[in-house]
């Protein structure tokens, strides 16, 4: 009971400091004062860390983002450029395949 109302106090001196509401009434209920005061504080720090936390991951959304505009688009776009270039040689060589499938080469072409 003695570390409950240290607490209390602890935290109605911490209130009256700030511009925060005086937990000092909270006290006044006992233990669902007490019960209420923790509540408040638990929301006040989880509220903190999320915040905290969706900070940082912002922050590294950004930099994988400036990573993809950096070093992955280009290699994309070199990758596409080849894949082009590799489709366009395919094309040429099946149009000649084709051209040159009925003809036979006589002797005097073979050597």
């Amino acid at each position: 009971m003695t570390s409950l109302i240290l607490l209390t106090a602890a935290l109605a001196a911490e209130g009256a400091s700030t511009s925060e509401p005086n937990y000092a009434v909270l006290g006044q209920y006992g233990v669902l004062g007490v019960f209420a005061v923790i509540l408040i504080w638990f929301a006040k720090f989880m509220i903190n860390r999320e915040t905290a936390r969706a900070d940082r991951l912002e922050a590294e959304v950004l930099r994988l983002n400036n990573v993809i505009a950096e070093k992955v688009i280009p290699a994309l776009m070199s990758a596409t450029m080849a894949v082009s270039e590799s489709t366009e040689m395919l094309r040429d060589h099946q149009r000649d395949m084709r051209t040159n499938y009925g003809r036979r080469p006589s002797l005097e072409e073979g050597r």
